[in-house]
């Protein structure tokens, strides 16, 4: 594994220029990286160069179905940097102002003594240099993860993962690291399709996530939990205005399907598919293989390759073009 240790800040991204697509879940378990994994190396066995971005940062493993470790040595590692405020004594007059504009309490202050920045509670938003009256507020920076980058783990698909180190907070700040670097202008040539597999639940790394979509694709399942949090990631969509779908994993695992797709057409959303539970799938699954390139004919297989189909046509409708 190579290493790159330049020191970047995390800047906001831009807005996305390349087609995207992110598929999330609500919940935890329900398919979507074997979802976003299979789209993926499908769309780049068509022919297409796909760029997929883990945004799970919390618990990342698309590498693991791809058959990539983190320590292979084409594998290109760099941290991703905070920013973090240092004290100059030398010019501090222990005003307190510092102190007093930090809205989350991380720096620390007692009578007639220096600040002191209680650095895992620090956001990095730099107000406290903005608004020392002397300049003594210098800035740092410090590692909150990693971002791992691998060329060609497929024909036609990179894979670029973040990973945040155990026992920091700021998960989002990765995020936002991916999908700015995903995105990056530099990158509008060498890539035609970006997909993004966001974190489970509703937090702010799914909307950050989901806010670089074109379209959004959900992965529910049959299961009261499944119908639970595929409620609860449709109340964020509605907030942040994308156009999304529905996919149903596991179609056959109980009989509550219809009762759920009863949902998803009171949501006026739309539903492209379902997959079955399958023993051939379960044993990819299990291997770390991508279940879309075992060259057996099974029916999950079928189910998802029609998926696939209705997938790419409302891509290219959405993004107003004939082919991505």
């Amino acid at each position: 594994m190579t290493q790159n240790v330049t020191q970047t800040p995390i800047v906001t991204p831009q807005s996305p220029r390349l087609p995207s697509i992110a598929i999330t879940g609500g919940k935890g378990g329900t398919g979507k990286t074997l979802i976003a994994t299979n789209l993926a190396v499908s769309f780049a066995n068509a022919g297409k160069r796909v760029l997929l971005v883990d945004c799970d940062v919390e618990n990342p493993n698309t590498n693991i179905l791809l058959g990539k470790s983190f320590d292979d040595d084409d594998v290109k590692s760099e941290p991703v940097m905070i920013y973090k405020p240092t004290f100059n004594k030398d010019l501090c007059t222990q005003c307190g102002l510092c102190r007093s504009s930090c809205y989350l309490h991380a720096i620390l202050q007692f009578p007639e003594h220096y600040p002191t920045l209680m650095e895992h509670m620090c956001s990095g938003c730099k107000t406290c240099e903005r608004i020392c009256p002397t300049n003594a507020i210098e800035p740092a920076f410090r590692p909150i993860g990693t971002r791992y980058f691998a060329h060609e783990v497929k024909p036609n698909l990179d894979l670029m993962v973040g990973e945040l180190i155990p026992s920091e907070a700021l998960s989002a700040h990765i995020v936002e690291n991916l999908i700015e670097w995903a995105f990056a202008p530099a990158h509008s040539e060498k890539y035609d399709l970006i997909v993004l597999d966001s974190a489970p639940g509703v937090h702010c790394d799914v909307e950050k996530t989901l806010l670089a979509a074109d379209i959004v694709i959900n992965v529910t399942e049959p299961t009261p939990f499944g119908e639970h949090d595929l409620r609860r990631i449709l109340e964020l969509l509605k907030l942040v205005e994308k156009k999304s779908y529905v996919i149903m994993n596991r179609a056959n695992l109980t009989t509550d399907a219809q009762k759920i797709l009863d949902d998803v057409t009171s949501s006026a959303l739309e539903y492209v598919g379902k997959i079955d539970v399958d023993r051939t799938l379960i044993e990819d699954y299990a291997k770390g293989l991508p279940f879309v390139l075992d060259p057996r004919d099974f029916p999950a297989k079928t189910q998802f390759l029609q998926i696939f189909h209705t997938v790419e046509k409302i891509l290219s409708h959405s993004t107003n073009q004939e082919t991505i």
